[in-house]
């Protein structure tokens, strides 16, 4: 049976995709044996075509590393701020016993630590429930924002005394509320960039 070869050309993609049935394979198999050089154009023509099979898995496999290590990435930052949060939980309630009475040791006077830890606690706990919803690792300019805005928090904090709010890092010695602020700056301008960076990659 002669067969013209426009229908071979059009069995092609067929073939070479592996899709063909086993007649159609025996008639471009034939056609190939009786025209060789018209079997070596086609291939080499296919050449790409075929090379797919391949990279299509080693893309897939790809793909399941990188999830795979995304996952691990978001269940390590999750759980690591698991146990920070109930560390520093756990620590405001540090005591001793002292003259047959409790004192607390995050919170004997002045009370400055005890601050300090209840809001690194807060903003640890806000970063978990945060890291729940993560499907994908937490960018480097979300993590300077968080960083950011604890540091910032931090600079404001307050007690009451006389009737008076009393700033717990600018009161008297401000070095530590200019070290908390240089910080904070710092992780803003981080912030920034790593955003402005983010959007120019995409």
């Amino acid at each position: 049976m002669k067969v013209e070869r426009e229908v071979i050309i059009d069995l092609l993609p067929a073939y070479f995709s592996g899709e063909a049935s086993a007649a159609t394979r025996a008639l471009v198999e034939d056609y190939f044996r009786e025209h060789p050089e018209f079997a070596k154009t086609a291939r080499s023509a296919n050449r790409p075509l075929e090379s797919l099979k391949v990279p299509v898995a080693a893309l897939d496999e790809a793909k399941a590393k990188l999830a795979f290590e995304r996952a691990r990435q978001i269940t390590e930052i999750r759980g690591s701020m698991l146990w920070l949060a109930i560390c520093f939980t756990l620590m405001l309630g540090l005591f001793r016993v002292q003259d047959h009475k409790i004192v607390w040791i995050i919170w004997s006077n002045p009370n400055v630590t005890g601050l300090v830890f209840v809001a690194v606690a807060v903003f640890l706990w806000l970063f978990y429930f945060r890291t729940r919803y993560l499907k994908t690792p937490m960018r480097t300019h979300t993590r300077y924002l968080w960083a950011a805005v604890l540091y910032t928090v931090m600079l404001f904090l307050f007690t009451i005394k006389d009737h008076k709010i009393v700033w717990l890092f600018l009161h008297k010695d401000p070095t530590a509320g200019a070290i908390l602020g240089a910080v904070a700056v710092i992780n803003w301008i981080g912030f920034f960039y790593q955003r402005w960076k983010a959007k120019g990659v995409e």
